[in-house]
């Protein structure tokens, strides 16, 4: 227990060093200062405004001081404020007192102040003045470090502050906490108040009714006439006095002077004594760092939130002492860990010593001169274990280097991993290849099995061989990835994962295996590129004739131009096939890239209508659009999705009859957007609403209308590209198709509202 008392007894010490020496001031400041820049500026009360003489009003009035003809103009101007304070001395008269006085007892209560000069005389206004409504001192305190962040209400005996002068005088009087000097409550730095120019307000470019009832401070703002202090908030801009003025005013209005709690700190203190006497001691030093880490993190989240309650908690010197103690602590358990090593060190010593001399002394002298007898510890005896030993490493050592070669050469990449820590355990020189080229390293570390799952994009939400119970079997994720080899070729590897269980150690692991499937990659290249030249190639001939039979069509008359007409039309379902067939491709194949940007919904809507609006016109069917005046902005391919909904747009236009009306409508969730296309048509039965979306398959009540069965196929492409679904629901009179889209993105998108009906700014500007 007394060398318990030691950390405690250095902190309580050291305490006693800070009060002693003032350093404790010094930090209650600088943690002062720190809660004020962690909470930031506030909005001051509006009722108060400053009227600053700078250096436009300087250049305009000529030198400082003005004539007081001047003030009682510009008290003229300010005839509507509830009161009026000047932060600036009148101690000597001049001409112009009879006419300042007149104007100070006809407009607005005004307070002129008071202060003391460096040789202790009491600077108040003027005897030649009159009309005033108080009088109130402008004494502040500076601290050592020439910063104001106090103030003492009683700096001058019987004489009130500036503040309480001028709010008694408007009758907004508030009282002040009693106890000595006040810790200013600032609300930011330099122009945190409204600042009006003196110039501007004396020559009338403020109308009387902006300074009704308001309480204006006038004081000095130009920084050559030197009524400039530092605060709390900076260091650098220095604040004008009217300013810190000003914001005790607003202090007092508010009763929002900032108290200090002189408790707080000692108990706080006493708290890390107790642990120092009782907790370290018995607890490890991991937890002790965790803990001391919280109190640290607790004790200033406490000081910030009391200090927006206007309450001080000078936490910087418990931090300090919580600081020294700790290593005064750890200092004490360093020594005495020390000691207890040193201490087993030396026995341990003893035993090996003791030990070494027993094995000597039990090898009898004749098991060593009589050789040839096995059982004996002689000198060939023990040469024949040591032989036999020899033997079996040799025998490891072939069969580690079997497995070495068979590992490193033979097998394809592959690495383990321990399954609770995720450490690579092993990995041959193929896998250590691999990870050089598709880190771009020469020499880089062995991945843990979550860098690694992380680094080739590996999906979560597939089955994870390590997230699986003991004797699970899933099925193995396979993830593939990119690399080049030497010659700067593209080699395709498939990476697989499997659970790998030891049963006579007590071991659990993760197997990644590798397998070169680029020949595969490669075919299926060859077959989608076959697929393109071959789309490519039908087109150009379906285009000639194409334009051949329309020449026909307008130049023949009776049977023939109708042949000519189905020359066309047909040619013109051909390649609406194919042109079909290749979107299907390049979306199957993955060679439409989906570029993902915020566009309004509404305008995607509007367009697919005015796309199907010549073949909807020409059938007399009017399609209505249902959708928000506002809604978020949808993310995703713009052009794609918009070929989605025309395509589901022309499929019920195709199979409605003349004369009927389709629904397109659009509803914002709070985790998607739902789109529903309706028509009138003659519907899909319920046993066909999953096999319309395959390729080449079609309903089959479509009413005697073409098609080939690859628009629905290319709609469910696109919109699964996006992460979202389309299905065939249930409807009273002709087919229904919902689209769900959900609100997500790659990155960052700023939360736009998209107005319907407008197209400005607005609603554009996440297209």
């Amino acid at each position: 227990m007394p060398q318990r008392l030691l950390a405690p007894g250095l902190g309580l010490l050291l305490l006693v060093l800070l009060e002693s020496s003032g350093l404790g001031t010094v930090l209650a400041n600088h943690g002062l200062d720190l809660l004020f820049r962690l909470r930031g500026p506030r909005q001051p009360d509006q009722r108060i405004v400053l009227i600053g003489i700078d250096e436009p009003s300087l250049q305009r009035h000529g030198a400082w001081p003005f004539a007081r003809e001047l003030h009682a103009r510009l008290l003229d101007r300010l005839h509507q404020a509830r009161a009026v304070g000047f932060d600036f001395l009148f101690p000597e008269p001049t001409t112009g007192d009879d006419r300042l006085s007149r104007a100070m007892a006809a407009g607005p209560p005004v307070v002129l102040t008071l202060a003391r000069a460096y040789d202790g005389r009491l600077l108040a206004p003027a005897t030649t003045l009159a009309g005033q409504a108080g009088v109130g001192h402008v004494e502040t305190m500076l601290s050592g470090d020439g910063i104001v962040r106090r103030f003492h209400p009683e700096a001058l005996t019987g004489v009130p502050t500036f503040a309480r002068a001028l709010l008694e005088a408007a009758g907004l009087a508030a009282q002040a906490p009693a106890g000595g000097p006040l810790i200013i409550n600032f609300y930011g730095p330099e122009a945190t108040f409204l600042f009006l120019s003196y110039a501007d307000v004396l020559a009338g470019r403020h109308p009387p009714d902006f300074f009704r009832d308001r309480l204006v401070l006038v004081g000095a703002r130009a920084v050559g006439l030197g009524d400039t202090h530092v605060t709390s908030f900076t260091r650098q801009h220095p604040t004008p006095g009217v300013e810190i003025q000003a914001t005790i005013v607003a202090n007092a209005l508010e009763r929002s002077y900032i108290r200090p709690l002189p408790l707080a700190p000692a108990l706080c203190i006493g708290a890390v004594c107790v642990l120092a006497l009782f907790v370290w001691p018995v607890t490890g030093e991991r937890l002790n760092l965790a803990l001391n880490l919280g109190l640290v993190v607790a004790l200033v989240a406490a000081a910030l939130v009391l200090f927006t309650s206007h309450r001080f908690l000078d936490f910087l010197p418990v931090l300090t002492v919580l600081f020294f103690t700790y290593l005064a602590h750890l200092f004490r358990q360093l020594l005495w860990a020390a000691g207890r090593i040193l201490g087993e060190v030396r026995r341990l010593a003893r035993e090996l010593d003791a030990g070494l001399q027993q094995v000597c002394t039990n090898i009898p002298a004749r098991f060593i001169r009589a050789p040839g007898r096995d059982r004996a510890l002689t000198v060939a005896s023990i040469q024949r274990h040591l032989d036999r030993l020899q033997a079996a490493i040799n025998a490891l050592s072939l069969q580690h280097h079997f497995l070495d070669d068979l590992l490193k050469k033979e097998l394809p990449p592959l690495i383990l991993w321990e399954r609770t820590s995720g450490r690579p355990i092993f990995a041959n020189t193929a896998f250590v290849e691999f990870w050089r080229r598709f880190t771009g390293e020469a020499s880089p570390p062995l991945p843990a099995s979550a860098t690694f799952r992380a680094a080739i994009g590996n999906d979560p939400a597939e089955a994870d061989p390590d997230a699986a119970p003991a004797g699970a079997d899933p099925a193995a994720p396979c993830v593939d990835v990119e690399v080049r080899d030497d010659s700067g070729l593209r080699r395709h590897l498939q990476v697989r994962r499997h659970r790998l269980q030891a049963t006579d150690v007590p071991f659990s692991g993760t197997l990644a295996v590798f397998q070169d499937v680029t020949e595969l990659k490669e075919l299926e290249r060859v077959k989608d590129e076959v697929v393109s030249i071959v789309s490519h190639e039908l087109k150009l001939p379906l285009t000639t004739i194409l334009g051949y039979g329309e020449m026909l069509a307008m130049t023949l008359d009776g049977a023939p131009r109708q042949y000519a007409g189905e020359i066309c039309s047909q040619t013109r379902r051909l390649n609406r096939m194919i042109e079909d067939f290749l979107d299907i491709a390049r979306l199957e194949s993955g060679r439409q890239r989906v570029r993902r940007y915020p566009f309004p919904p509404r305008r995607m809507l509007e367009d697919a209508i005015a796309g199907v609006a010549p073949r909807s016109g020409a059938k007399d069917i009017d399609i209505v659009l249902e959708r928000p005046e506002r809604t978020s902005p949808l993310v995703g391919d713009e052009s794609l999705l918009l070929q989605a909904v025309l395509n589901l747009l022309d499929n019920g236009v195709k199979f409605s009859p003349a004369h009927t009306t389709m629904t397109l409508s659009l509803v914002e969730e709070p985790e998607q957007f739902v789109i529903t296309v309706a028509d009138q048509g003659p519907g899909i039965p319920a046993a066909e609403r999953q096999a319309v979306f395959d390729k080449f398959q079609r309903g089959t009540q479509t009413g005697g209308a073409e098609g080939f069965g690859l628009g629905l196929h290319l709609v469910r492409q696109i919109i699964d590209l996006h992460g979202g679904e389309i299905e065939a629901v249930e409807a009273e009179v002709g087919a229904c198709f919902r689209i769900t889209l959900p609100k997500r993105s790659d990155s960052e998108v700023e939360d736009v509202q998209c107005k319907g009906g407008e197209t400005g700014d607005a609603d554009d500007g996440g297209g």
